[in-house]
């Protein structure tokens, strides 16, 4: 997206991209990570590839003259596992992607997708804001929570608005569940996440991104699969959606403004890739 919210431009390809960016001005802050550890065994939504580490190189293996030495690894790992974004070529709606480009003759195995991809993704820069869920709702989230227009309304009610550009991300407070896989991704209840009428209200504001801590971004009432969020946004709006960010430390703080910044691999014909997002937030702006 660029900063009028329109859709950005095919096949960016990492050149370079303009636009204002409301850089943060403070010389005192605090970076927040919002990526979880890749490590080997780590939570994964079945229908991707797991992460998986394996050192091929090891210090006591390998000695150059000196006393030094080297160790180095193989990592593979779906571009969907952990905190990733997922790009506009992930899902497609009546066989084509945003723009109304037809994905039929236009991926292979080994050259992915040729339109949407993760490739055309700009940096992702901007206003950040934090909607959080325990917040609203004054509990822990279930299935049967949602994030919709009417939530989003009265959330920013008296909170600076997302507009053209900003990067909305929700805590459902479900990473708290990281390291129980079953209960994180929802397989037998499904999980809290935001609705068909919260994805329309985020993308009349023309938002660049959108993010949560969960695995599905949207809601789900059950374990049934939902991709109706996923198509408004990937596939009308081109809006790109982040998951699985760790939120937690953010919102302990009250940090619901921040300067957001994460950027996606150049993954030639990627549907998404891994992301290292970074909230940064000038001390003494956190509220309560």
């Amino acid at each position: 997206m660029n900063d009028h919210g329109d859709a950005a431009p095919v096949n960016w390809g990492g050149a370079t991209w303009q636009g204002e960016i409301p850089w943060p001005r403070a010389e005192d802050v605090t970076a927040y990570d919002l990526a979880v550890l890749l490590e080997h065994g780590m939570t994964h939504h079945m229908a991707h590839p797991p992460y998986s580490y394996t050192m091929v190189k090891k210090h006591s293996q390998h000695g150059y003259p000196g006393g030094i030495s080297s160790a180095m690894e193989l990592i593979t790992m779906g571009a969907h596992v952990g905190t990733h974004v997922d790009a506009p070529g992930h899902i497609s709606l009546d066989g084509c992607v945003f723009g109304g480009r037809p994905v039929e003759g236009n991926e292979s195995s080994y050259a992915g997708v040729r339109v949407g991809s993760v490739e055309e993704l700009p940096p992702l820069f901007g206003a950040g804001h934090l909607v959080d869920g325990e917040k609203i709702y004054g509990r822990e989230l279930t299935n049967r929570d949602s994030f919709g227009a009417d939530e989003l309304d009265a959330w920013f009610a008296d909170r600076p608005q997302p507009g053209p550009g900003s990067i909305v991300l929700f805590r459902t407070g479900w990473m708290k569940f990281w390291n129980e896989p079953d209960r994180y991704l929802g397989l037998d209840t499904g999980i809290p996440g935001v609705s068909l009428s919260g994805a329309k209200w985020l993308s009349a504001r023309g938002v660049r991104a959108v993010g949560s801590d969960s695995v599905n971004f949207e809601h789900k009432l059950d374990p049934t699969p939902a991709l109706a969020v996923h198509a408004h946004l990937l596939v009308e709006k081109g809006i790109p959606i982040m998951e699985s960010l760790d939120l937690e430390q953010l919102a302990a703080d009250g940090a619901y403004e921040f300067f957001f910044a994460a950027s996606p691999l150049r993954i030639g014909g990627g549907t998404g890739s891994p992301i290292r997002p970074l909230a940064f937030v000038p001390r003494g702006e956190r509220t309560a």
